[in-house]
């Protein structure tokens, strides 16, 4: 009996110190906010160059490494040498980020072929459970990702299936948690049991959302493939919404899947949302349209490395955004590219946050080599870069937006200053960033260096009409923009870019009509008429008032619309 009483205590301390230490926290390293970062890091990943160690480990809680598969009805590495060498420098990272844990994730598109025999009964349960465990101690590992595509129907030829895959799904899991907390006392931690799941209403039919979730630490929905080169016409891979202009068909939308799930029941926090680090490019496309919803000769994967080294600045190929869908595409040459950029990639990850998901994640790393899109996913998901951007800023989707996009920086790397001016050489470089930032030779006016960041943009800015200097040869560049100034110069952007639909309004009716310069009526008379430009709640247009950085970033963000949408 006194041993006992001595016993208890010490039991509840060694458990509460396993609680605080063990895997499964939710907070995001180095972010200091609560969810999960996940991404997939796949075996083929370091023969095209990008090993374990360019990962950008500070910034994920969860890294998978891709893929084990079933042999025999147990788990093992596909490539014992390749798979151990690289499991050796992912748990490495460690020393990076002594939160991170390191996943072994199993199956996959290629080796999902073996689960329905190793679901099929309980001892071939308890065997594949055991085999998990015994495979991550055996390697330093913290816990398995199944990635069963697909029960009951679907995925790659040669896949096996059973009506009992639903409820034998939910049985396998419930075996490998047991095996991963048996093991778990051995060692002294616990170990994480996650899966991926797909978001359409077929897959959520083929198992027990409800169960699964109870079983798992989180869900990692794979909310892209929604179309691709198997569809009958171009569409988009990952939209964010689904556009109403799109054939009836197949519409299928990130904020849906993430629907579609919570409708089942399955907790919010239980969810990741899965975003691509790819798009795809379809060949012998329509120009109408600029390509979309069009028929196609073939189709491939592109990374968004690819994308941006390859297709963003060719020669013939124009750059549009769908606004309603919320994702951007490229046509040109007869080929329609669907990808993600930071814009897209920062919307996506703002929607998780909103709906109360549990993090945010991708497929696959070795995709963005340079961090580009994570880390944009990475800021969004916490709140916002910027600190003096207050969440319910009217203006602060439109600051997160136009960063994520490239077009306006920040003034340091944690402040916008949304309350400062635009400057003329600040606005030429916004609009050449928007333009592309086509070449062209340095500008010629006495006071812009060659060494200014704007001096190309000013060049670019008085040639093509959009700016003009003054008659003394100078650009005045650190000159501010006043809102009549900003209207002018957006309106010949439209009008060089052929978005001028030839609406105007009129300003009678504004109290300050007559402050208006002779120069500007018109740019603000379309302005107005584009709703790229509003008034004053006291009647006002303020056409001589300093256009500040915050609204800037609404007005860019509107007039960005306009020539999506011409």
């Amino acid at each position: 009996m006194w041993k006992m009483r001595r016993l208890v205590p010490l039991v509840l301390v060694f458990t509460l110190l396993l609680s605080l230490t063990g895997p499964g926290r939710a907070s995001a390293a180095g972010s200091g906010g609560a969810g999960e970062m996940v991404g997939y890091y796949a075996s083929w990943a370091s023969a095209g160059g990008y090993t374990p160690d360019k990962l950008p480990a500070e910034r994920f809680t969860q890294i998978n490494y891709a893929f084990a598969k079933i042999e025999n009805g147990r788990a093992v590495l596909a490539d014992p040498v390749r798979d151990g060498k690289a499991l050796r420098e992912l748990t490495a990272l460690r020393k990076r980020n002594p939160d991170l844990n390191i996943v072994l994730s199993l199956g996959g598109w290629d080796e999902s072929a073996g689960f329905s025999d190793a679901a099929a009964t309980a001892g071939a349960r308890r065997t594949f459970a055991q085999s998990c465990a015994d495979l991550i101690a055996a390697h330093g590992l913290d816990g398995v990702d199944l990635d069963w595509e697909y029960p009951v129907s679907g995925g790659a030829p040669g896949v096996v299936h059973r009506p009992r895959d639903k409820e034998n799904f939910t049985l396998l899991l419930r075996e490998v948690r047991a095996a991963l907390d048996r093991q778990g006392q051995r060692d002294g931690k616990r170990y994480v049991l996650t899966i991926a799941g797909a978001v359409s209403g077929g897959y959520l039919n083929s198992i027990e959302p409800r169960a699964v979730a109870e079983t798992v630490d989180h869900i990692f929905l794979m909310a892209y493939d929604l179309h691709g080169p198997w569809d009958t016409c171009t569409d988009f891979n990952a939209p964010l919404h689904a556009p109403s202009d799109g054939p009836p068909r197949g519409r299928a939308s990130v904020d849906d899947g993430i629907s579609s799930w919570l409708g089942q029941g399955v907790p919010a926090e239980k969810l990741v949302l899965g975003m691509p680090l790819y798009g795809y490019i379809y060949q012998g496309v329509s120009r109408e349209n600029s390509g979309l919803y069009s028929a196609f000769e073939s189709a491939r994967s592109v990374s968004w490395d690819k994308v941006k080294a390859e297709y963003l600045n060719r020669p013939g190929c124009r750059q549009l955004r769908h606004r309603e869908a919320g994702v951007p595409y490229l046509y040109g040459n007869r080929a329609f590219l669907s990808y993600d950029d930071p814009e897209s990639i920062a919307a996506k990850a703002e929607l998780a946050r909103r709906r109360g998901l549990g993090g945010v994640g991708f497929w696959e790393l070795s995709q963005d080599a340079g961090g580009e899109l994570i880390e944009s996913a990475w800021t969004a998901w916490n709140g916002g870069r910027f600190q003096d951007v207050p969440q319910d800023a009217w203006y602060a989707g439109a600051v997160e937006r136009v960063h994520a996009a490239g077009l306006m920086n920040g003034t340091s790397p944690t402040t916008f200053s949304p309350g400062g001016t635009v400057t003329r050489g600040q606005i030429a470089a916004i609009l050449y960033r928007l333009a592309g930032e086509p070449a062209v030779r340095g500008s010629s006016f006495s006071d812009v260096p060659a060494s200014a960041y704007y001096s190309a943009a000013v060049a670019w800015a008085a040639r093509s009409g959009v700016a003009e200097g003054f008659a003394d040869g100078t650009f005045r560049p650190d000159l501010p923009v006043s809102r009549q100034q900003l209207a002018a110069i957006l309106w010949r952007y439209a009008r060089l870019e052929k978005a001028d639909s030839g609406a105007r309004a009129s300003l009678r009716g504004w109290r300050d009509a007559g402050e208006v310069g002779g120069y500007a009526r018109e740019a603000m008379s379309w302005a107005l008429a584009e709703s790229i430009l509003q008034g004053t709640k006291d009647g006002t247009l303020q056409p001589q008032g300093r256009a500040a950085r915050g609204q800037t970033a609404v007005l860019l963000e509107r007039f960005r619309g306009l020539l999506d949408n011409p």
